[in-house]
């Protein structure tokens, strides 16, 4: 059995908005009880949220490293972009990615359980309608759900977060420095630009074409492609923000980077 988890992170100024559709086959909700418990906080009460600053709070970062490690060890990861301006068809737009990535990712299990955050959808009447035109099979959706109880949205949370960052920085708004630290590969104090620490967090976790066949070029033979496979575009996106979206997702290269 499947499970999506979808969740969104807005970027006003930069002018887009990406949705991060988390998918695993394991009971996930299950192994972020265990983590947060094992970092000292009572599941019940913590909740993570990427918008909060845990910079001065070193628990509750623990927290989000180990959740990064649980999202690209045990999860795949699709995204959706669409432009600020547009935010009342996230929730639909996200919809339709979901039913491009189960299609096209023959790996993923059915039936498929799909849950969405709150505040995705303008209305649950169309949404309901827009699923049923679609023709999921063997697919139940989960509208509106509370991620204090349904705790794979706090990965599609994290997910979201990293992903924007890295488009940000695509698009010239992230010009932050960070120190690359331990086990990053790098001199632990070298200073590095944040949009690729995340890159190289994430990049292992996007759905894509899977292996090819062995060439003697090692880059072309390293690059897989991540669309249609674990990248959406909506139709809404301007050209500016559907080009650049396509250079930073539309592929990715899993060798070396360092």
């Amino acid at each position: 059995m499947g499970h999506f988890y979808i969740d969104d992170s807005v970027h006003d100024k930069a002018g887009f908005i990406i949705g991060a559709c988390v998918y695993t086959d394991m009971d996930i909700n299950e192994k972020i009880i265990d983590l947060i418990k094992s970092c000292g906080f009572d599941p019940d009460s913590f909740e993570y949220k990427s918008s909060v600053n845990y910079s001065k709070e070193p628990g509750k970062a623990n927290v989000r490293e180990r959740l990064k490690g649980l999202l690209t060890d045990n999860c795949s990861l699709g995204v959706v972009i669409i432009p600020r301006a547009s935010r009342e068809q996230l929730g639909f737009e996200c919809i339709k990615a979901v039913r491009q990535f189960i299609e096209i990712n023959k790996r993923i299990k059915k039936p498929i359980s799909i849950y969405f955050d709150q505040g995705m959808f303008t209305s649950k009447d169309k949404a309901e309608q827009l699923i049923t035109s679609l023709n999921f099979t063997d697919c139940t959706f989960y509208l509106e759900q509370n991620s204090s109880y349904i705790k794979g949205i706090q990965l599609a949370d994290l997910a979201a977060h990293i992903s924007s960052i890295q488009l940000k920085d695509a698009l010239g708004f992230v010009t932050k420095m960070v120190k690359a630290g331990e086990n990053s590969g790098y001199y632990p104090d070298l200073d590095m630009e944040l949009g690729f620490e995340m890159w190289s967090t994430i990049r292992y976790t996007f759905f894509n074409e899977g292996s090819k066949l062995y060439t003697d070029d090692q880059i072309a033979g390293a690059t897989l492609k991540v669309e249609p496979y674990g990248l959406y575009i909506s139709d809404l996106c301007d050209k500016n923000l559907s080009d650049i979206s396509r250079a930073k997702f539309g592929n990715i290269y899993l060798g070396c980077i360092h």
